[in-house]
C-alpha cells in the first residue's frame, strides 16, 4: 500500500490495486507511525499540500501543519494512539493545513488506526475545504446582509442561525436566539401541533412553500405582544445534515394599512350610498316643489321669482350631478378585471369623437406604442376626464392640444399637455383632493374630476402627477403611467 520504507514486504497482486487505488483517490491519504513520521501518501494529498510525492514519505507530519498547533499536534497524537478509534479529528472545529509555499488552508481530516508490520499505523483522509469554506462565508454573508428575516432550524426544533433583521423585529438580538428552541418565537397556542407540523413538513417531499396558507400567522416578540408574520419554508443543508430555511416578514405596517384602506373604502361607500338614498328622495321632493309653485304661479309669474326658481332648478341639478360624482368616485376604488387588448391611438380618437373640443382647439396625437393589456373603462374615463379638464381650464379660444405617449418594460406613460394657464405650484397637490377646485370661482365644478382621475390611476397599479409651466410661463402637463400587462387584482388582499 505505498508503504515506501519497508522494501522487505513483496506487493501481491491485490496489494498492488490496493495501492493503485489509493493513489487514484480524489481524497488525499496520509499514513504515520506511531513516531508521527510520514510512511506514505498518494498522489492527491501531495498536490494539495504542494510537495513532490517522495518528498513527503520519511518526513515528519508536522511538516503539513501550521506551526502555531505543531505542538498541541504532538499531544492529541499520543492522546489519539491511546484510544486509537474511527472518527473526525477536531469535530466542531475548523482545522488547517500549511502549503509548501507557506500559505495555510482549511482542511477536514478523518482519522483511521491500521495495524502495521511495525505497531499502530494511522491513516488520514484529508480534504481541502476551501472551496466549500468559501461557499460558506458567501452564504452567511448573503445571510445576515439579507434585508429579509431569515432563520435555519434544525429537525429537533432549535435554532442553528438567525440573522439580525428578523432578531430586532421580534426584540431579540440574534446571540440571544442562536441555539436556542424554536418555540420561544411562537404563542403559546400554536407551541402543541407545531412539532408535528415541522415533522411533518421536514419528512415530506421538503419543496419551498409558504407555511400556514388561509391562516394568519404571528410570532412572540421579546416584550410578549404577537407580531403578524408570513413565513417562507425551504429544506437546504446546512453543517452537513439538512435543515429548514424560514423566511419570516414582519407584516404588521402591511396589515394595518390594509386594515385602514379596508375600512376607508367601506366608510366611503357607506357614506355615498346613503348619501344617495337619503339626499335623492327630499333633493326629487324639492324639484316636485319648484315645479308645482312654477305651475301655480302661471304666465303672470314675476320675473325676480322666475330667476329665482330659476336658479333653484340649477342647483337642484348641481346637487344630483354632486352625487353621481360621489357615487363614481365610490366605485373607482375598485379594480375592473374586463382586460382586453386596448390600442391607444383608438380610444383616445374614440373619445374626441364622442367629446369633440371647441372650434379652434388644435389636437396633436403622439400616439404610436404598442397595444395595452388593462381595462378599457377605467382607462377611458382618465383620459376623458384629463381631455375635459384641459379644455375646461383654458383660458382663450385659439388652444393646443397634445396626447402623447411611451412605453418602457412595465408601464405605458400617457401625457396630456395644454397651452392654457397652467396650474399654480400651490395648488398642485391640491387639485387631486376630493371637493377641491383651481379656482373659488368654479362654481360650475364639483372638484371630483381630478380626485376620481387620481384614484382611478392608483386603483389600477399606476400613478399620476402634474408639471406646469411647461413653456413660456403657461400650460400644464398631467402625465401618468399606467400597467401595460394585467396584473393581479389587489382587491382579494385588502
Amino acid at each position: 500500500m505505498a508503504v515506501l520504507h519497508d522494501e522487505a514486504v513483496q506487493p501481491s497482486a491485490s496489494a498492488a490495486l490496493l495501492a493503485k487505488a489509493f493513489h487514484a483517490a480524489p481524497n488525499g491519504f496520509v499514513m504515520v507511525d506511531d513516531a508521527g513520521i510520514i510512511v506514505a501518501a498518494n498522489e492527491q494529498l501531495a498536490n494539495m499540500f504542494g510537495h513532490p510525492l517522495d518528498a513527503l514519505v520519511g518526513q515528519p507530519l508536522d511538516m503539513l501543519l501550521p506551526e502555531a498547533v505543531r505542538g498541541v499536534h504532538e499531544r492529541l497524537r499520543r492522546g489519539y494512539a491511546e484510544h486509537p478509534e474511527p472518527r473526525a479529528m477536531g469535530a466542531g472545529r475548523v482545522l488547517h493545513g500549511r502549503h509548501a509555499d507557506g500559505h495555510e488552508f482549511p482542511i477536514e481530516i478523518g482519522l483511521n488506526p491500521v495495524a502495521g508490520p511495525h505497531g499502530l499505523l494511522v491513516l488520514a483522509s484529508v480534504v481541502d475545504i476551501t472551496e466549500r469554506m468559501g461557499l460558506e462565508m458567501a452564504f452567511r454573508g448573503l445571510f445576515d446582509a439579507s434585508p429579509y428575516g431569515l432563520m435555519i432550524v434544525n429537525d429537533e426544533g432549535r435554532i442553528v442561525m438567525v440573522n439580525a433583521v428578523l432578531a430586532n423585529s421580534l426584540g431579540y438580538t440574534p446571540t440571544q436566539l442562536n441555539g436556542g428552541p424554536l418555540e420561544q418565537l411562537l404563542p403559546a397556542r400554536y407551541r402543541g401541533r407545531h412539532g408535528a407540523l415541522m415533522q411533518g413538513y421536514s419528512q415530506g417531499s421538503g419543496e419551498s412553500r409558504m407555511m400556514g396558507r388561509g391562516r394568519d400567522l404571528t410570532a412572540l416578540h421579546a416584550d410578549g405582544t404577537e407580531v403578524p408574520v408570513e413565513i417562507g419554508l425551504s429544506r437546504v443543508r446546512w453543517q452537513k445534515r439538512m435543515m429548514t430555511l424560514a423566511a419570516v416578514t414582519d407584516i404588521h405596517v402591511r396589515k394595518r394599512m390594509e386594515t385602514d384602506l379596508r375600512q376607508a373604502n367601506a366608510d366611503l361607500q357607506e357614506f355615498t350610498y346613503v348619501a344617495s338614498h337619503d339626499l335623492r328622495s327630499p333633493l326629487r321632493g324639492i324639484a316636485d316643489l319648484v315645479g308645482w309653485i312654477t305651475e301655480d304661479l302661471g304666465s303672470d309669474i314675476a320675473p325676480e321669482v322666475q330667476r329665482n326658481l330659476e336658479r333653484v332648478t340649477q342647483r337642484i341639478a348641481r346637487m344630483d350631478r354632486l352625487i353621481d360624482d360621489l357615487l363614481r368616485y365610490a366605485r373607482a376604488g375598485r379594480t375592473a378585471t374586463d382586460f382586453k387588448e386596448i390600442n391607444l391611438r383608438k380610444l383616445v380618437e374614440g373619445i374626441l369623437e364622442l367629446q369633440p373640443p371647441p372650434e379652434g382647439f388644435q389636437v396633436e396625437l403622439a400616439l404610436d406604442v404598442p397595444s395595452l393589456q388593462t381595462a378599457q373603462t377605467p382607462l377611458e374615463t382618465v383620459l376623458r376626464n384629463l381631455l375635459a379638464n384641459a379644455v375646461k381650464h383654458h383660458d382663450r379660444t385659439q388652444a393646443r392640444l397634445q396626447v402623447s405617449a411611451e412605453v418602457d418594460d412595465n408601464y405605458c406613460h400617457v401625457s396630456v399637455t395644454d397651452d392654457g394657464p397652467g396650474v399654480p405650484e400651490q395648488a398642485r397637490e391640491r387639485i387631486f383632493k376630493l371637493f377641491q377646485t383651481l379656482t373659488a370661482s368654479e362654481r360650475g365644478g364639483s372638484g371630483i374630476g381630478l380626485a376620481l382621475t387620481k384614484r382611478l390611476v392608483e386603483t389600477h397599479g399606476g400613478r399620476i402627477e402634474v408639471h406646469s409651466p411647461v413653456a413660456d410661463g403657461r400650460g400644464a402637463c398631467f402625465r401618468f403611467s399606467w400597467p401595460r400587462f394585467q396584473r393581479r387584482s389587489m382587491d382579494s388582499h385588502v
